[in-house]
């Protein structure tokens, strides 16, 4: 298990470099913290940091979290009867450190309980990609926004693009520039996103499988249903054809002429080599691919060859409870599956399961999960997308939401669809910003938002 307990943002009151380091003084950026330890970055313990000693910094550097909800009430640690000495209790230098450790944690308690998330989201609308009549006719195009028009849906520009259709974004380590990729049911299409999010350049479209051969081969994708982006690594769950396939995307992702800028495909995995007979979902971490088989209600852990490594099988629930997405948490080297009816599955790196129930008092009618998250800014942050609405939730506090996104029409337009809802899918930008740069794919558009995930401090 990743000894990394969480990663957030500074803006330069709580820590200090010191020694031979070009940034010595307060430090601003991102930092993780290790066995209460704090260092430069979000998941390397190279440069170690030196704690301001304050009651913040304490909380920052312990297993605790400011993780308190909008108008949740808070409770304390430890209740009176654990500070009383009890008939027959020793009383010793002992026992009065340990009672004296428990007040500490409740001041913590009392003091973390000062800080509260803010619910007023999203925090900053961008702008949107949608489909634009010009001069050389229809393509995807950034704007303001669609004060009250009709928005004209993606397939008017490819009929391949669909409402089901999955996208990711990557970034170029090189340059301020993104990719955008589409993945639709029969083929994958890329853009260029240039920095500041104003001009999207066609680079390729294929439905062949091989895109970096002259001939493109001869296969073609069938139906896919879940693609994952990991760094580079770019993997496609076809369950047309019951296979998934690996991409060395860094041709794209970097901008690489000698590439091509084409996915080199690595390898694949059909369901007779990998032993599965419905293939729907795939997710990737580091290391490991890990693929949802419908048909056996199992999840696949392998290898980046494919070699089978563990599986986890729960037909009691994943029979009546339909797993819709994968997503890896990398803090804690943990793979969390989230069911339509909102059930979250949290599998350690041993395949060991914890199922937690969320909540649908808050849900309206026909609404269902669709896909989650995580923060790149804040490792207690992940947000969870239905077809209705776009949550915002502490990982160290799932249950309830700290908010939800609210959807104006002078960004939407007037497309609506109330039977099933706006929304289709959401990514979120790998970036080096105090904030998450969230793609959210609704409305038969890409609507763009930074969203903060520092803290406003509440006193109650």
């Amino acid at each position: 298990m990743s000894n990394i307990k969480k990663f957030a943002y500074t803006t330069g009151d709580l820590f200090t470099l010191s020694g031979n380091y070009v940034l010595s003084g307060k430090y601003t950026g991102y930092y993780n913290i290790a066995n209460n330890q704090p260092y430069v970055g979000k998941f390397t313990q190279d440069i170690p940091l030196n704690v301001d000693s304050n009651v913040y910094s304490a909380v920052v550097c312990s297993d605790l979290f400011f993780n308190r909800l909008p108008g949740e009430n808070f409770s304390l640690t430890y209740s009176l009867s654990d500070f009383i000495f009890q008939p027959g209790e020793f009383i010793n230098s002992s026992a009065l450190d340990n009672k004296l450790a428990k007040m500490y944690i409740n001041y913590l308690d009392t003091y973390r309980a000062c800080f509260m998330a803010s619910s007023n989201l999203p925090y900053k609308f961008v702008n949107v990609f949608s489909v634009q009549y010009t001069a050389s006719g229809y393509q995807l195009s950034a704007s303001s926004g669609n004060i009250g028009n009709y928005v004209y849906p993606l397939s008017t520009i490819n009929p391949a693009f669909t409402r089901i259709s999955k996208i990711a974004f990557g970034a170029d380590i090189y340059t301020p520039n993104y990719t955008l990729i589409f993945a639709n049911p029969t083929n994958l299409v890329t853009y260029r996103v240039l920095s500041g999010f104003t001009t999207l350049n066609p680079l390729f479209s294929s439905q062949y499988v091989e895109t970096n051969t002259p001939d493109y081969g001869v296969l073609t994708f069938n139906d896919i249903t879940s693609i994952s982006l990991y760094n580079t690594s770019l993997f496609v769950c076809d369950s047309g054809s019951n296979t998934v396939y690996g991409y060395d995307a860094s041709g794209v992702l970097q901008e690489d002429i000698a590439l091509q800028n084409k996915f080199v495909l690595v390898n694949s995995v059909n369901g007779t080599q990998g032993g599965f007979s419905n293939a729907t979902l795939v997710c990737a971490s580091s290391a490991l691919v890990y693929v949802y088989d419908a048909g056996t209600q199992t999840v696949f852990y392998y290898d980046y060859n494919f070699n089978l490594i563990n599986s986890y099988k729960n037909s009691n629930l994943f029979a009546t409870s339909q797993p819709v997405c994968l997503a890896y948490y990398q803090v804690y080297d943990q793979l969390y599956i989230l069911t339509q009816d909102y059930n979250l599955v949290i599998l350690d790196n041993q395949a060991n399961a914890t199922v937690i129930q969320l909540p649908m008092n808050v849900m309206q009618q026909g609404e269902v999960a669709l896909k989650m998250i995580f923060s790149n800014s804040n490792s207690d942050i992940f947000y969870l997308l239905t077809n209705y609405n776009l949550y915002k939730r502490f990982v160290s506090n799932p249950i309830n939401n700290i908010g939800n996104y609210s959807f104006v029409n002078n960004i939407t337009g007037t497309n609506t669809n109330n039977y099933v809802g706006n929304l289709y899918d959401v990514s979120i930008l790998n970036t080096l910003y105090n904030s998450d740069q969230i793609a959210l794919y609704g409305f038969d558009q890409i609507i763009n938002y930074n969203e903060v995930t520092l803290f406003n401090s509440i006193v109650k």
